[in-house]
């Protein structure tokens, strides 16, 4: 038994729409269609729908009930049960197995939607479920579930006499002889928090370099992967910058490889010398007298904080700047990618209605002009296949031959009608084809345009604060006094991510 949970999502019509569906190939991926065969699904069974039994009616009445809660933005919950190819359990001990499973999780009173497969050689099922209540509308907090399912499935495979998963086992075994440390200090994040300081506090890849060489530090491209931004410390120790200040951060703060490339999309990086010419090069470190550039006064001037108290201050609020920035930036993502995943169920949901219009008001008249000419074409062939005296009657008359032409121009027509159906159908599934690239396109220059505009808020954010550090350190004392921008009533407020 091998359990396995999905995060949740957002749509029951999108995962119907897979697990109740065979799989599509790249090219109808691409296109946007979806696949209306459901070979590789075995059976259906629906649980906790009061009377309704189709599964169809029972995705629409989870849909409904999930409507009950305002809160819960992701009320689609899936899991799967696999079984060993050595167990060939039927379908009610799968569906009994699925609802222990429901019940360990605390959620057997939850509306389900049970999907068997046949497409592997192991017996499976995906558990389709919703988080929200029927009754109470609240949702259920899921935490630990593929803890909770696994330990579960141990149990289930010791009850049978055969434990298939021996890692479980193991896993199992290793969390309970564990010792607990609640008081263990969090790991470090890094050896030398150079690389995240400067990450921090540049603007883009130029600036970033401008940082490191103010430390001694160099970038160089990689030897095995020229794509590979390295930076070279003053000892000549050569590090991975994207997987140096990604480690020990969590999953969800991770910078990406698309985010790092487009903060260094200034920095050329076939101008770089490779880490071997970086290691042997001296460190280009700027004159203390030499006037810094645009990008690099904020840098130069962080150089000179008189203590490294302040220094500290200095990078524990930057660094909390940034968290408060990245959080809210996620937030506006977020909000984004449900628009748009909402967007994308809507314009399925008016494909499917224009195809059922479709079929009901122009494939129906195709279909019944098959239907006559069908009939027609049985007609004459039995009349034709006639023996004795009524088939001597009928060849003798001449209708034989008559209906011999008007059988060759029933199948004229008939294929007619089945090509000309085939265009119609064409020509309207490449008017949805263009709404979806086009709605495809629209939401990807809509993504692009918020992080540009993120990318703009967040330098004048960096700006602003670049100011007011450099007032703060380069201004005496009696000047900072005597300066009536800081006096009563000209106190000047600035706008933070908090």
């Amino acid at each position: 038994m091998v359990p396995r949970t999905t995060k949740p999502g957002r749509s029951f019509i999108g995962a119907w729409a897979y697990y109740g569906h065979d799989k599509r190939d790249a090219a109808q991926s691409e296109r946007g269609e979806g696949l209306h065969t459901a070979a590789r699904v075995d059976w259906c069974h629906v649980e906790n729908m009061a009377r309704v039994t189709d599964e169809r009616a029972a995705i629409g009445l989870m849909i409904d009930t999930a409507r009950l809660s305002r809160r819960c933005e992701k009320p689609v919950y899936a899991f799967s049960l696999a079984w060993h190819p050595e167990q060939q359990p039927d379908r009610g001990a799968m569906i009994e197995d699925a609802r222990a499973a429901l019940k360990v999780l605390g959620m057997e009173e939850y509306q389900t939607v049970l999907v068997a497969h046949n497409d592997t050689a192991h017996r499976h099922v995906h558990v389709i479920v919703n988080r929200v209540h029927p009754v109470t509308g609240k949702a259920i907090n899921l935490y630990r579930d593929q803890e909770k399912l696994q330990a579960w499935a141990l149990a289930y495979e010791r009850e049978r006499g055969k434990v298939y998963c021996r890692a479980r086992e193991f896993n199992a075994v290793a969390r309970q002889t564990a010792p607990k440390q609640a008081s263990r200090p969090a790991p470090v994040r890094y050896v030398d928090n150079t690389l995240a300081e400067c990450w921090t506090r540049s603007d883009g890849g130029r600036g970033f370099q401008a940082a490191l060489a103010a430390k001694g530090w160099g970038l160089a491209r990689g030897d095995r992967k020229e794509g590979v931004l390295m930076a070279v410390a003053p000892n000549g120790k050569a590090f991975a910058v994207l997987r140096e200040l990604n480690r020990g951060l969590p999953k969800d703060q991770k910078i990406t490889n698309a985010a790092f490339d487009r903060q260094t999309a200034d920095l050329k990086r076939e101008e770089l010398p490779n880490v071997a010419q970086a290691q042997t090069r001296e460190p280009e470190r700027s004159e203390p007298n030499a006037p810094p550039d645009a990008r690099g006064a904020f840098h130069a001037a962080s150089q000179t904080l008189p203590t490294e108290e302040e220094a500290k201050k200095r990078q524990a609020e930057d660094a909390k700047r940034r968290e408060r920035f990245e959080e809210r930036a996620a937030q506006w993502r977020q909000g984004l990618f449900s628009r748009q995943l909402e967007a994308r169920d809507a314009l399925h949901l008016e494909h499917e209605h224009r195809r059922t219009v479709w079929a009901n008001r122009i494939g129906n008249s195709f279909d019944r002009g098959r239907r006559e000419a069908n009939a027609d074409i049985r007609a004459i062939e039995a009349r034709q296949a006639q023996t004795g005296i009524k088939g001597w009657l009928y060849r003798v008359s001449g209708r034989a031959e008559a209906e011999r032409e008007e059988l060759d121009a029933l199948r004229v027509r008939k294929h007619d009608l089945a090509r000309e159906q085939n265009v119609a159908w064409e020509a309207m599934e490449s008017g949805l084809r263009g709404e979806v690239a086009a709605l495809r396109d629209w939401q990807e220059a809509e993504l692009q345009q918020l992080e540009r505009k993120l990318i703009q808020m967040w330098e004048q954010s960096w700006s602003w604060a670049q100011d007011r550090a450099n007032e703060n350190t380069r201004k005496p004392e009696r000047e900072r006094k005597a300066d009536p921008s800081r006096g009563r009533g000209g106190r000047s407020r600035s706008r933070d991510y908090d």
